[in-house]
């Protein structure tokens, strides 16, 4: 029950960001975003570039 609720709340934050996303992209003041798989992480990083 403990590992439904987890998922259940990651599940939400992560729907929470996505909601939030395009505002955060909007608010980036130039350039573009680039992103690159972070083999050591495992995960993909963005940054963004002039």
């Amino acid at each position: 029950m403990k590992i439904k609720h987890l998922l259940l709340s990651s599940f939400v934050a992560f729907a929470g960001l996505a909601a939030l996303a395009p505002t955060i992209a909007s608010a980036a003041p130039y350039g573009h975003k680039v992103c690159h798989w972070d083999r050591h992480h495992h995960h993909r990083v963005c940054h963004w570039v002039r």
